[in-house]
């Protein structure tokens, strides 16, 4: 079964069952697949076939679910592009997929787009909530003829480009298989315990990844409660008023939560489960949220090259052993999960001594197809079946991964991933900007924070002005959780002696201080 057909399904047995609930609609199971169907039937009155990109900028809403399936019904391939994105990542995710229609939400999204300078030539846009483009998504929803032709579809067509940030310096999208959504909605969410009766919260933004979490539902047709834009008030309102039973964070969501509930009491009783991941929790906050919310927590580790499909999991188990005298345990990411091979192996594929850090590779039904229009990135990183996730770690005696370093230096702030390269192509193009680098520093609030340290031009003699300069071209060009939130001056960077910048010891510097606010 594919995912049209548990949407399917789901319409059959659970019409009325309520399946998802936005800020405007509560919407059943049937009419969930109605207005999919509808929306599927208009797409390929605009031309959208089997295999064409069809493109969403918003925040979450039931809107986002409908293009999802919609993308599911009729072959097409749905593009997430991220609402905090800068307009210039917006226009090479626009022509790197070749969208031929966008969904956009009014209001903030519509004006980054209006930003855009270029993109497909015959890009159909279809406005939602208060906007001012010509299509009107519930207007087109309305004139939809007939129901839609359904191709013939198979495990290994694309359902998905997921975007991720590359090494390059600009997004690069994941191609997910129908088949590999599938394996990774039912064994990921099967080994939470999730059941039919559940009530999930989703929180992250699902322009990306978190577009699983968002619709794991369709395989046990049980409810999701959607959040536009998190906030930790209004998260606990809607578990409060819609009896939550489970939900998605990231480690400064949980800060956040714990913070509101100390000051604002609510009834969070239903909550069973809390599954956290994208970065790293400490055991500290792991205890604080485990007595303050008084549920089940896991921890997911996995990437987007996995179609979210975890490779390991730290179980509620592991964590009540860890809060039983073994702390260690929370220091790891968890044993690999059911339908995950993971192994510590070396550059070429062979094992690593037991107990020695080496690459942590994946092996799984979940992985992508590879990287679009990037053969060479894809064949770095997708070698013999397995995926080299880029992660450096040690799975020990007792089973369990930990992490212990990121090649390329990726930050990881918040929930999201920032690469360095990324934030230094944009700072060095400053004329007063001799050399530089980044990498991340520790922030007890996001985790990691963006850091870069500048070696000025000679002429430079107001580091103040510059510093604002500086903040104000990164604002304009990237993204909001790619400006970085320090930048230092220094007379000089360390190397080594074939000249090449030893970026570990800046970076190893900051991290031994321990002082960074």
């Amino acid at each position: 079964m594919l995912v049209r057909d548990y949407l399917m399904r789901n319409r059959e047995i659970w019409p009325e069952r309520i399946a998802y609930i936005s800020e405007t609609a509560r919407l059943g199971w049937g009419e969930v697949a109605d207005r999919s169907s509808r929306l599927a039937a208009a797409l390929q009155g605009l031309g959208i076939g089997k295999g064409d990109v069809v493109a969403s900028m918003s925040y979450d809403s039931h809107e986002v679910v409908e293009l999802w399936y919609a993308c599911s019904l009729i072959g097409a391939i749905r593009a997430g592009i991220n609402p905090r994105y800068a307009p210039a990542e917006v226009e090479h995710l626009l022509t790197d997929s070749n969208a031929r229609v966008l969904l956009v939400e009014g209001g903030d999204c519509e004006q980054t787009f209006d930003r855009v300078k270029a993109g497909p030539a015959d890009l159909t846009v279809i406005g939602f909530g208060r906007h001012q483009r010509t299509y009107d998504y519930e207007q087109v929803l309305a004139s939809a003829i007939g129901d839609p032709v359904l191709p013939v579809l198979g495990v290994d067509d694309i359902l998905a480009l997921s975007y991720t940030t590359g090494t390059t310096g600009l997004p690069k999208g994941a191609l997910w298989r129908q088949g590999g959504v599938i394996e990774s909605l039912v064994k990921s969410w099967m080994q939470t315990g999730v059941q039919p009766d559940d009530v999930y919260l989703h929180c992250l933004p699902a322009a990306g990844v978190p577009v699983c979490w968002l619709t794991h539902n369709v395989v046990n047709g049980s409810r999701v409660v959607i959040q536009r834009k998190f906030s930790a008030a209004g998260a606990l309102e809607l578990i409060e008023a819609e009896r939550v039973t489970s939900v998605g964070w990231v480690p400064t969501m949980m800060l956040d939560v714990l913070s509101e509930l100390a000051a604002t009491p609510r009834d969070i009783s239903s909550l069973r489960l809390v599954v956290y991941g994208t970065a790293p929790a400490t055991p500290a906050l792991v205890r604080q949220a485990s007595q303050a919310l008084g549920c089940q927590m896991q921890q997911w580790y996995g990437s987007t090259e996995g179609t979210l499909g975890c490779y390991a999991i730290l179980s509620w188990e592991d964590h009540r052993e860890a809060l039983n005298g073994k702390p260690e345990i929370l220091s790891s990411s968890g044993r690999p999960t059911l339908h995950c091979e993971v192994r510590i192996l070396d550059d070429d594929l062979q094992p690593v001594e037991p107990g020695q850090a080496g690459n942590i590779c994946v092996r799984s039904a979940t992985l992508m197809a590879g990287y679009h229009n990037r053969p060479e990135e894809t064949a770095a990183v997708l070698r013999d079946g397995w995926l080299m996730t880029g992660d450096l770690g040690i799975l020990d005696s007792d089973g369990y991964l930990r992490i212990v370093d990121r090649k390329n230096f990726m930050i990881i702030t918040g929930s999201y991933n920032v690469y360095p390269i990324v934030v230094e192509n944009v700072l060095a193009d400053h004329r007063s900007v001799h050399e530089l680098c980044v990498f991340g520093i520790p922030d007890e609030r996001w985790g990691e924070a963006v850091c870069a340290v500048v070696v000025p031009a000679a002429d430079v003699t107001d580091h103040d002005a510059l510093r604002a300069e500086l903040v104000t071209l990164a604002r304009d060009r990237l993204a909001k959780f790619e400006v970085p939130k320090r930048i230092d001056f220094v007379d000089e960077l360390p190397r080594g002696t074939t000249g090449k910048l030893l970026k570990r010891l800046v970076r190893d510097e900051y991290w031994e201080k321990k002082d960074i606010v």
